[in-house]
């Protein structure tokens, strides 16, 4: 980052990279990239102090698509796992990996069409929750069920990305609105409408406002006290695909953006963001 300096690592994929995932493993001073290839049907675990490949799991879903994974923490961060979305055109269920490559277990989520796939911790529960097409649903991994599904009778489009806090869980969908739901009880609270365009990444600032790309090519600011648009972020000639919060050695909490088919990274830093 302080070099600008671009590693570029050739043919790590057959095919484009829909998503990745890193991991900070203190015990080992190791970091550690996930990358997601969808149609490659792969997924692929990198030593980034290194980039070395140490792992290379492939052919996961029956019919490929493979949109999304994550990684599972366990017993105190002792133990880590993968958890694999399922394929788009076939009812393959999530499946739980080591860092060996070993399949663990399987996860039953049939007849759902995975966009997105996440962990969220809360106490001693560990929750899988995956964004699929016409509604969001929710794993107890520990007692192995279905804790909720969270269902809106106007939603017929796919769920791209979700952030839970303060109890609520926020997600993005295909058709322009975005969802606030009790995490608890599965109640829809409210929606905002924010375009008629596909929403995808979503990122929260300070716990005040939302970030939210859009296939407008414009990322929206939303004041979540009074759930309107506050500001846009611009400069992409594509739509814009994720948004994540980071900590920069210099400057302090950022945002990080990407676009479509390799659009720039764009750094944003809160003094450009709000002035």
């Amino acid at each position: 980052m302080n070099n600008k300096k671009i590693i570029e690592i050739r043919n790590s994929h057959i095919n484009y990279i829909t998503n990745y995932r890193h991991y900070l493993d203190s015990k080992n001073k190791t970091d550690l990239l996930m990358s997601i290839s969808c149609e490659d049907n792969n997924i692929k675990l990198w030593n980034v102090n290194k980039w070395e490949c140490i792992l290379n799991l492939e052919n996961i879903n029956l019919i490929g698509y493979l949109f999304s994974a994550c990684f599972l923490k366990e017993n105190n961060n002792k133990e880590i796992y993968i958890i694999t979305s399922n394929a788009i055109e076939s009812p393959d269920p999530l499946k739980v990996y080591n860092l060996k490559g070993d399949k663990l277990k399987e996860i039953n989520n049939k007849d759902d069409v995975t966009y997105f796939i996440d962990v969220y911790y809360e106490n001693n529960n560990i929750y899988i929750i995956t964004g699929n097409l016409g509604y969001i649903k929710c794993f107890d991994y520990i007692n192995d069920c279905v804790y909720h599904k969270y269902s809106d009778n106007d939603d017929n489009k796919g769920h791209c990305s979700l952030i839970i806090f303060d109890g609520k869980l926020i997600d993005s969908g295909f058709d322009g609105n975005i969802r606030i739901w009790k995490f608890h009880t599965g109640v829809l609270l409210y929606k905002i409408k924010i375009n008629n365009f596909a929403l995808y990444g979503i990122s929260l600032w300070k716990k005040e406002y939302l970030f939210v790309c859009s296939t407008d090519k414009i990322i929206k600011i939303i004041d979540l006290k009074s759930n309107k648009i506050i500001g846009n972020l611009t400069g992409y000639n594509n739509r814009v695909l994720t948004i994540k919060n980071f900590i920069h050695p210099k400057y302090g909490e950022c945002l990080i953006s990407q676009g479509y088919q390799n659009e720039l990274i764009k750094l944003w830093i809160e003094k450009k963001i709000f002035n």
